[in-house]
């Protein structure tokens, strides 16, 4: 269990070895904690920390005395810090044992060890983060491709606390406007007219709704896009596969039927992440475990975002080419026509776009490379709305704000059904109370402990 007044401590940096370790600690002991097992390199005990200021020396043995370590000891003090608590970060030698070493020695002195994130939420506890800010400090530690962390800096920065505010502000007028008229009808308040509290509401609403528009491209830069490469046996899928991993991640042999299950990888392409899947070949079979892995197939295709259609130029198309175009018709593809190295042209083009309709075909060779730029080239020009521009409006992409913007869509449409029904306008204040408790759930406003738990139990600790 937390406890918010407690001088906690935790390694901040990676395990492993590495050039520094770091061991942060927060708290109104932090100060004294340190300096009883810090020494200067002349080897005297500080009376005082100056705030901002790096001091060069030693972390000694608390009983002994002798030297465990040659560090850098930086203090910030109340209130110019992460936490907005006197903040101490002692850089050591890096791997395990040095940073090990001096964890143990500031926990002997008198500090907790933090709980997973607990650095995070004591910034949003003091005021410094709110709460969509303290969840883009985990998002940008987990962001694995260049639009994911420029869309984590932006909710850091707070852009989407301000979008949201915005909003938020909009509804409490409303609100505050209805219930002075209604309280306090003796005094000179002007009253809110319904069309007023109509136009407030629409207005809210669209902008809500404008967030929430934009949630799948927000999915699509923090989680990626799913690339399923389907096709028939031997049309060098896993050729393919590999070849836009970078390494042999699957098996590739000419006997047809060879991958029987899925598999997965992800790279970055144009600054967008693409977790590429690799399938069985799709095609009629009584054999029972290749059935299993065309099923597996068909599955992935159905949960894709994006569907790479492979065809064998080697090979003129038959009724398994014309089942791969079935299930690829109508879904967002691209259509690869592989093995043009070989120079055999056996594929009609104008059959297969009369089966696919109108998606864009790359011609490659996965064994030569010829085409691939352009094939990475195209995918990324698919999936390019999910792109963030730093000048852009921020994107959703959490589950748990776009729940509240939902429980927030829904109050104010029934508000503003309401509303248009001629209700009462005390009976609509109680719908657009409601939405602004869910608008402040994304900011933290209006949240519980046992959120704020879920919430910052996710981060690492020592963050």
């Amino acid at each position: 269990m937390y406890g918010d007044s407690d001088t906690i401590v935790a390694v901040a940096s990676a395990a492993g070895e590495a050039g520094i370790g770091l061991i942060r600690m927060s708290g109104s002991g932090a100060q004294a904690i340190c300096r009883r097992i810090f020494r200067t390199s002349g080897g005297k005990r500080l009376r005082s920390l100056e705030s901002h200021r790096v001091y060069y020396g030693r972390v000694c043995d608390l009983v002994t005395g002798d030297p465990v370590d040659e560090v850098l000891v930086t203090f910030m003090g109340s209130p110019r810090s992460y936490t907005r608590e006197d903040v101490v970060e002692v850089s050591c030698h890096g791997g395990a044992l040095p940073a090990r070493r001096v964890l143990q020695l500031l926990l002997a002195a008198g500090a907790r060890l933090a709980e997973p994130g607990e650095f995070t939420r004591r910034a949003f506890i003091n005021g410094r983060l709110d709460l969509a800010q303290a969840e883009a400090v985990c998002e940008i530690i987990r962001a694995r491709s260049d639009a994911a962390l420029r869309q984590a800096m932006q909710q850091l920065e707070g852009a989407l606390s301000r979008r949201i505010r915005d909003i938020s502000h909009r509804v409490q007028g409303l609100v505050a406007a209805i219930e002075a008229a209604v309280d306090f009808p003796e005094y000179d308040v002007e009253e809110i007219s319904r069309q007023q509290v109509r136009a407030g509401v629409r207005e809210a609403l669209t902008q809500v709704r404008a967030l929430l528009e934009r949630a799948d491209d927000g999915r699509v830069v923090r989680q990626g896009v799913r690339v399923t490469i389907i096709g028939k046996p031997n049309a060098g899928k896993s050729a393919l596969f590999n070849a836009m991993v970078g390494r042999d991640r699957a098996i590739v042999t000419p006997v047809p039927g060879t991958t029987r299950d899925v598999i997965e990888e992800a790279v970055v392409v144009g600054g967008t992440l693409l977790i590429l899947a690799d399938t069985a070949g799709i095609r009629y079979t009584e054999d029972a475990v290749e059935g299993q892995g065309v099923e597996r197939a068909r599955r992935a295709a159905e949960a894709a975002g994006l569907l790479l259609a492979v065809f064998d130029d080697s090979r003129p198309l038959d009724q398994d080419d014309l089942a791969v175009a079935s299930l690829a018709r109508g879904r967002v593809l691209a259509a690869v026509v592989n093995k043009v190295d070989l120079n055999i042209q056996a594929i009609e083009e104008a059959q297969l776009r009369e089966w696919l309709g109108p998606a864009p075909l790359q011609r490659v060779s996965a064994t030569s490379g010829d085409g691939l730029n352009e094939l990475l080239g195209l995918l990324a020009q698919l999936c390019a709305r999910g792109q963030v521009e730093s000048c852009g409006p921020p994107l959703v992409a959490g589950a748990r704000h776009i729940a509240c913007l939902e429980e927030t869509a829904t109050a104010l449409e029934t508000a503003l059904a309401g509303a248009e029904a001629g209700e009462h306008l005390e009976v609509l204040s109680v719908d657009l109370h409601e939405a602004a408790r869910a608008l402040g759930g994304i900011t933290g406003e209006s949240v519980d402990e046992s959120i704020l738990h879920r919430i910052f139990r996710d981060f690492c600790i020592g963050k």
